[in-house]
C-alpha cells in the first residue's frame, strides 16, 4: 500500500523513569508491526531526548503533546491532532473512561492497550497481553468491541518476533536480570545481589534502560563484583541475543518475560515490581513458563535445574510462536472494515435449492477450480454429506433486517487446519461485503472449532476480486509454492 492510501494510527503513551518505559516501548512495537498497513504517528507529553531518538526510527511523525492534566488532553488531540479516519491506540492509565469517551467522536476507531481491567470500555478493540483473563471480566459498552487476550497479541520488538534459535540452550548458571528499563522500585542491586550469593551463578549480566535513575550509583557497586556485567540501554537484537545466553532470568512480569520467553526462554523467575503485572505474573506461572522468584535459591543449586528449564521452554515455545505479528496485522486490517450487515446462520437442508442456484452462477464457475456446473443430484449428494458432519461448517450470511440471504462461506476441517471458499448472490457482488464475510465467517469458525491454528482459502491468480477481498480481510498469502494448484494463491489466517 502506497503511503498516501495508508490510514493513520496514532500511537498515544507516555515514558519516563517515574513511570517507566513499558507502554511506549509496547506501542512502538506495535508500529513496527504496523508499519506497512499504516502511516504511524506518535504522540507523547515530555519524552526524553533517547525515547525521541527511538520513537522517530519507528514513526513517520511525533507529535510532542503540550504538559497538561490528562482530563484536558482530549480537546487538545481533537483540535491538532485527530483526523476522521484515524486509527487512535491509546496506553496508559490515563486514558480512561471519559478519555475514551471525548476522542472517540473524533477518529475512526478506537483501540485500549489494557492490563488493569479498571474501568467499562468504548474501544472497538481492547488488547491485553496478560493471559488468563477471562472475557467476561470486561465490561463493554460497545457490543462489537474485539477483544485480542494473551501473548498471541503481545506486541513484541522486532528481534524477539523473528528470532533464529541457537543450536544448542544456554547453562543456567549465567543468570539475566532485567526489571523493566526504568525499575522504578529500584530492586536491580538487591536481585543481583543476592545471585552472587548462590555458588551455582558464575556470571550475572544487569540490563536496565535509558530510564534508569540509578545508574551511578549501580555502576560503582559492580566495580568491585567481577562477576557482574552491567548493561545499559541495549539495542533489541544485543537484548535478544544476551537473553539466547543466559539459561536463567529474573525478570518483572511484562513485557521483559515475554521477549525472554521468544528469544528461546530457559528457567525464568518473576518478580512484579508494579500492581499492574500481577494478571501476566499468575498466568506465566500457571502455565508454566515462570517461576516465582522466592524459589530461585532451591531451582539453581539443585541437579535438576537443566531438566527444570527443558520443560519451561517447552511451554514458552507454545505460546511464543512467531506469528504475533501475523496475529495483529490481520486483526488491524479487519478492524479497518465497515460493521457487517449481514447476520450468519448455520446451512439448513431448506437451503439446498438456493446454494445450487448460486454454486451454478455462471461467475461462480469460472473461478472455481472445477468450472463445470453441478448437477442437482449430485449437490444434494454432497449438501448432505456435509450438513452436521463435525468436520464442516456451511454458514449462510443473510441480511440483518430482512432476512435476505446474500452469500455462503463454508469450511472444511482437517487436523488444525480449515479450507474456506465462499460466493456472493449476483446482486450483492462489488459492494465490499467479501472481506467482511471472509472475517466474520472465520471468527465463527475459530470460536466453534479452537483448536485449530490456521484458516486457509485457495484463490485462482486471474481472479482478483478475490485476491483483494482476502487482503483487505487480513489474510496473507503465503511465500511457499502450492503444486497442486500452480495458478493458484493460497491466504491464510492465524488463530
Amino acid at each position: 500500500m502506497s503511503p498516501a492510501a495508508r490510514p493513520r494510527l496514532i500511537l498515544r503513551a507516555d515514558g519516563n523513569p517515574r513511570i517507566g518505559l513499558g507502554h511506549v516501548m509496547r506501542l512502538l512495537a506495535l508500529g513496527e508491526i504496523l508499519s506497512e498497513q499504516f502511516t504511524c504517528v506518535f504522540a507523547i507529553q515530555e519524552p526524553a531526548d533517547a525515547v525521541l531518538e527511538q520513537l522517530r526510527m519507528v514513526c513517520e511523525e511525533v507529535v510532542e503533546v503540550p504538559p497538561m492534566p490528562y482530563d484536558g488532553e482530549p480537546a487538545w488531540l481533537t483540535q491538532h491532532l485527530l483526523q476522521p479516519t484515524d486509527v487512535l491506540v491509546l496506553d496508559g492509565y490515563g486514558f480512561g473512561h471519559s478519555f475514551q469517551q471525548a476522542v472517540r467522536p473524533a477518529v475512526a476507531r478506537l483501540v485500549y492497550i489494557d492490563d488493569l481491567l479498571a474501568f467499562p470500555q468504548l474501544a472497538d478493540v481492547v488488547l491485553n497481553p496478560a493471559g488468563g483473563v477471562p472475557p467476561a471480566n470486561y465490561k463493554l459498552e460497545n457490543p462489537a468491541t474485539r477483544l485480542l487476550l494473551g501473548p498471541h497479541y503481545a506486541p513484541l520488538r522486532q528481534a524477539f518476533r523473528e528470532v533464529t534459535l541457537p543450536e544448542r540452550t544456554a547453562d543456567t548458571d549465567t543468570v539475566l536480570v532485567c526489571l523493566g528499563g526504568a525499575d522504578p522500585t529500584h530492586q536491580t542491586q538487591r536481585v543481583a545481589d543476592e545471585l552472587l550469593a548462590l555458588s551455582s551463578v558464575q556470571r550475572v549480566h544487569v540490563v536496565v534502560g535509558s530510564a534508569y535513575a540509578g545508574w551511578e550509583v549501580l555502576t560503582h557497586w559492580a566495580q568491585t563484583h567481577p562477576r557482574i556485567t552491567l548493561h545499559r540501554n541495549l539495542p533489541a537484537a544485543e537484548l535478544c541475543l544476551l537473553m539466547q545466553q543466559c539459561g536463567a532470568a529474573v525478570c518483572s512480569p511484562s513485557t521483559v518475560s515475554y521477549e525472554y520467553c521468544a528469544a528461546g526462554g530457559g528457567v525464568l523467575f518473576v518478580l512484579p515490581v508494579a500492581d499492574n503485572q500481577q494478571n501476566i505474573d499468575r498466568f506465566l506461572r500457571s502455565e508454566g513458563m515462570a517461576l516465582p522468584y522466592p524459589s530461585i535459591n532451591n531451582v539453581l543449586t539443585s541437579p535438576e535445574a537443566d531438566r527444570i528449564a527443558d520443560r519451561l521452554r517447552q511451554q514458552q515455545a507454545h505460546w511464543f510462536d512467531g506469528q504475533i505479528s501475523h496475529r495483529l496485522q490481520q486483526e488491524f486490517a479487519a478492524l479497518l472494515l465497515p460493521q457487517p450487515v449481514f447476520q450468519l446462520r448455520p446451512v439448513v437442508t431448506a437451503d439446498s435449492a438456493r446454494l445450487l442456484a448460486w454454486t451454478n452462477d455462471p461467475t461462480v464457475r469460472q473461478f472455481s477450480f472445477n468450472p463445470n456446473p453441478v448437477a442437482a443430484p449430485e449437490h444434494e449428494q454432497w449438501l448432505a454429506a456435509r450438513l452436521n458432519h463435525p468436520q464442516h461448517l456451511l454458514l449462510l450470511a443473510e441480511e440483518q433486517e430482512s432476512k435476505q440471504p446474500i452469500g455462503l462461506i463454508r469450511f472444511s476441517m482437517e487436523g488444525e487446519e480449515a479450507t474456506l471458499s465462499y460466493l456472493l448472490d449476483a446482486a450483492y457482488r462489488g459492494q465490499g461485503l467479501a472481506p467482511q464475510l471472509l472475517v466474520q465467517g472465520t471468527r465463527r469458525v475459530l470460536q466453534e472449532k479452537p483448536a485449530l491454528r490456521r484458516v486457509v482459502g485457495h484463490v485462482q491468480q486471474r481472479n482478483e476480486a478475490s485476491i483483494r477481498a482476502f487482503r483487505r480481510a487480513g489474510f496473507q498469502p503465503l511465500s511457499e509454492a502450492n503444486s497442486s494448484r500452480p495458478d493458484s494463491v493460497t491466504f491464510v489466517w492465524v488463530n
